[in-house]
């Protein structure tokens, strides 16, 4: 009998509505396998929620099984047990969130305990439970597609890839394929036009499916299917990605946006931007976390 394709994500993995018929790169890419899709992801969770699914899931896996991490960034922290997508530090109205002494509580930490260091460290260490799991159980190694390069927000520093697999020592480990490309970079800006974020595109509101284009779904599921089948890293150096499209003028094109983004999202956008304008988008992200004051 043919094996699973498991996901473990974060908001690049998440689907659509259940009546949005839209298929996104995970449902496409289990359909090119033929393999029955199981999804575990959520918008914002950190790594310590996705090691949590990967924990508690792991007893069911088979060597037929085969398992693609959306690896989130180790920056982001489950503080809050009851709320495990409240990751980011410049998060929505943090203090109306989770209160003025924990939001307080979660910005000491970021400011003064939480350091770059630690974070890659913990990432090593997750990664060799996983590969440690693969061994010890016989299944198949696991892909390892990052959802983001290892920049840091609030610290401002970034380290490479490279970099991290020297510095701890994670070369060659046989129970996963690490990619050495990222969603973020390689695929979701370079959806921008030249000069261009995504913040002076959406305002804060992302329309997009899993922050890119529809026709980028497509492109991704045949990179992934492809890496699968020959049983190797996620490669997205493709032909046929959809580039440098997305400006602040997208919105007048409504033919463009009627084809390449959540209808959805679209009509949140509106709602949410028309109403609160570039106030909106000063509340969803706050840019000087040393003033703040709660």
């Amino acid at each position: 009998m043919t094996g699973r394709l498991i996901v473990v994500g974060d908001s690049f993995a998440i689907l659509a509505g259940a009546q949005d018929p839209f298929l996104n790169w995970c449902q496409q890419t289990a359909t090119l396998l033929d393999r029955p899709l199981v999804l575990l992801a959520g918008a914002g969770v950190s790594q310590d929620w996705q090691w949590a699914q990967l924990n508690h899931i792991w007893p069911t896996i088979t060597p037929e099984d085969r398992v693609l991490v959306v690896l989130t960034h180790c920056e982001r922290q489950w503080y809050i047990e009851g709320q495990p997508t409240l990751t980011h530090v410049a998060t929505v109205n943090l203090t109306d969130s989770v209160g003025a002494a924990q939001a307080e509580a979660i910005r000491q930490s970021v400011q003064h305990l939480q350091r770059p260091q630690l974070d890659l460290q913990h990432q090593a260490h997750r990664l060799g439970w996983l590969h440690s799991q693969v061994h010890r159980t016989g299944v198949h190694p696991v892909w390892i597609l990052p959802a983001f390069g290892l920049h840091w927000h609030t610290h401002g520093i970034s380290a490479s890839w490279e970099e991290f697999v020297r510095d701890f020592l994670i070369e060659g480990l046989s129970g996963m394929h690490i990619s050495p490309h990222n969603l973020m970079d390689h695929v979701q800006l370079q959806e921008m036009t030249v000069g261009v974020d995504t913040n002076q595109v959406f305002c804060g509101v992302d329309t997009r499916y899993n922050h890119m284009c529809r026709d980028n779904h497509s492109v991704l599921a045949q990179c992934v299917a492809e890496a699968i089948q020959e049983d190797r890293p996620i490669n997205l150096n493709h032909s046929g990605w959809l580039t440098r499209v997305l400006s602040p003028h997208i919105w007048h094109n409504k033919e463009f946006v009627a084809a390449q983004m959540d209808p959805y999202g679209v009509k949140r956008r509106e709602h949410l931007v028309g109403n609160q304008g570039e106030s909106f988008l000063q509340n969803a992200w706050r840019k000087n976390w040393g003033s703040w004051n709660g």
